[in-house]
């Protein structure tokens, strides 16, 4: 339906049309990257349908005036839809964005690439790595008890920060590939004092973490809320005994046990029980010998219980998703309204339209 940009109704019929399309194209965009129809002509239309109603509310807002108008009048309740309106363009215009970044169909590597030894960027990273080590052992001064050494358990190891946050958002990417359905569950099986549990709070709704010794536990559970990581639990028992791993789509372990023996035993315990497509990261080489129950995705990332070639497309899929993660209780803006299963729809193909706001 064409309307002319000075009829009175213009925004209101401008935004229908607009939200009929959006609704389309969200519709499609929770469809995997690889073989999806060209969404170009509707994100061009989404545009001009923003161009015209930006027109229209700018003639409408000269109609009515500055006001004051009078309260509870339809002209004030007008002025009122307008202002709201001129909030969603911004959204509006920054979802446009986020569209044509993913009609791109560009790829991005499942890991970034080493830094080259002049890039600055090294030397920024391997400074927050050493930092992030002190920080790790000054949150978590606690030495080892007797029991979990005797257990077998390793002491609270500090795994490099850059390591392990490039190998969670690959795993974050991977469940966005699969177009995973409600939250995103991720569990550290030996998680020591807490600290990677919180880090992965900030990708995943629900991280929780498993840990043996009664003194890094209960570190795990002061340093939580300190790092806004509430929700979490930490599980003080023993991880050979633990019957939940079913219940997460991302198991990070870093050699929690010292015995090669009893590590193996324990890898084979969470490998029973996980679901097939279940993300494991594991940055050591060993765990590779559970052979064909697990799939390499890329260095220490692994996909079990899925054939050669599931994970192949999953990779392949992964690399369709964009860069962008967004934290897991951020809201969408207030004024979003009808746009918002689009903007969800672009977060979910790893492209968040905030950053274009």
């Amino acid at each position: 339906m064409h309307i002319s940009t000075r009829h009175p109704d213009a925004t209101l019929v401008l935004e229908a049309q607009a939200e009929s399309l959006a609704s389309d194209l969200a519709a499609r965009l929770v469809r995997p990257a690889l073989g999806r129809r060209s969404i170009d002509a509707e994100t061009d239309r989404m545009a001009r349908l923003l161009a015209q109603a930006r027109t229209a509310a700018s003639l409408r807002r000269r109609a009515l005036g500055r006001g004051p108008h009078r309260k509870g009048s339809m002209e004030e309740a007008e002025a009122h839809r307008l202002k709201d309106l001129h909030r969603r363009f911004a959204i509006w215009r920054a979802i446009i964005d986020a569209l044509r970044q993913i009609e791109r169909r560009a790829t991005f590597p499942l890991l970034p690439r080493p830094r080259d030894v002049l890039d600055p960027r090294a030397g920024i990273d391997a400074i927050a790595d050493i930092m992030f080590t002190r920080a790790h052992r000054a949150v978590n001064p606690v030495p080892q008890a007797a029991g979990s050494a005797a257990h077998g358990c390793f002491a609270d190891i500090p795994t490099r920060v850059s390591l392990f946050l490039e190998i969670a958002h690959l795993a974050y990417r991977l469940l966005l590939a699969r177009c995973h359905d409600g939250p995103m569950r991720f569990l550290d099986v030996g998680c020591g004092g807490g600290i990677k549990v919180a880090l992965a709070s900030g990708l995943f709704e629900i991280a929780d973490g498993i840990e043996f010794d009664p003194g890094y536990a209960e570190t795990a559970r002061r340093t939580l809320p300190l790092m806004r990581a509430q929700g979490s639990r930490i599980f003080e028992c023993d991880a050979l005994g633990f019957d939940k791993y079913a219940q997460y789509d991302v198991i990070y372990l870093y050699r929690p046990m010292r015995d090669d023996d009893l590590l193996r035993q324990l890898e084979g315990h969470i490998l029973a029980q996980v679901r097939p497509g279940t993300i494991i990261l594991a940055p050591y080489q060993t765990i590779e010998a559970h052979g064909d129950q697990l799939r390499r995705i890329a260095e220490s990332v692994y996909a079990a219980g899925i054939s050669a070639k599931e994970a192949d497309l999953l990779a392949r899929r992964a690399r369709r998703i964009g860069p962008h993660i967004v934290h897991p209780r951020r809201e969408i803006p207030n004024q979003t309204g009808w746009l918002a299963p689009l903007w969800k729809a672009c977060e979910a193909n790893g492209f968040d339209p905030a950053a274009w706001e």
